[in-house]
């Protein structure tokens, strides 16, 4: 994204009433613990390292939304 990173994405949608009950999950290169608990304090609802498997994204998903 040229003009704003994704956690600053998070963010304005977050503070959106129209879009802040959607749940985000964020992709990602970046994989510590400081990372994952930033995108998650900001309002994610799951993170995803990246490389990862389409397993590994379809758990996501699933937890995400409440599924098993």
């Amino acid at each position: 994204m040229p003009d704003i990173n994704g956690l600053e994405l998070i963010s304005y949608v977050k503070a959106n009433p129209a879009y802040r009950d959607i749940p985000l999950i964020i992709v990602s290169t970046e994989k510590s613990e400081e990372d994952k608990k930033r995108g998650m304090a900001l309002g994610a609802a799951g993170y995803v390292v990246k490389p990862f498997t389409k397993e590994d994204l379809s758990a996501m998903v699933k937890k995400v939304l409440g599924k098993k």
